[in-house]
């Protein structure tokens, strides 16, 4: 850095001439804006790779990002969900199953209220399928599709089971 005097007698902060510095400046900018897209680019694309064949928990934000960069036909099943409902919790075993064997099928589950805290929970399971990064069915209560009227949410009338849900889902898509 060099200090130039001013001939009018004096030094100023507002006469360093600081174009070497400006340069590396910019250097140093380019290089740093490279390596974040780099390490930004390879954990999205981590993130993405393993939403595929695993039923994954996802915040809110997480879920919208998701939807935003969806791959071209490919589909994305999310699972509304609250972790105190029995029938979350049962939806979420077989959905977690169903995610290994249909691993061309992006499986999310996301907390409703956090999405929500408004939210009735009457509402819950619910199922949203994206196809192409749109909505293309919105499922609430979910478990109205699975089991036949009149059938319970204990397995016992044999409605609920992941082949039961994998139709449903297959019909869907």
């Amino acid at each position: 850095m060099r200090l130039v005097i001013n001939i009018n007698g004096g030094d100023s902060s507002d006469d360093f001439d600081d174009s070497d510095d400006d340069e590396f400046l910019k250097q140093f900018r380019k290089q740093r804006i490279a390596e974040i897209k780099e390490s930004t680019a390879s954990v999205t694309q981590k993130q993405q790779s393993a939403l595929f064949g695993t039923l994954s928990i996802v915040t809110p934000e997480e879920y919208v990002e998701i939807v935003e960069k969806m791959h071209p036909n490919s589909y994305l099943i999310v699972h509304l969900y609250h972790s105190s409902l029995h029938k979350c919790q049962m939806l979420h075993s077989i959905l977690d199953k169903l995610a290994t064997s249909m691993e061309n099928i992006q499986f999310i589950q996301v907390n409703a209220l956090d999405a929500d805290p408004n939210l009735d929970t009457i509402c819950l399971p619910a199922i949203l399928i994206y196809k192409d990064g749109k909505l293309v069915h919105n499922l609430v209560r979910f478990m109205d599709e699975v089991l036949p009227r009149g059938d319970d949410y204990s397995g016992g009338g044999g409605g609920f089971s992941v082949e039961a849900v994998r139709l449903v889902l297959e019909k869907l898509l």
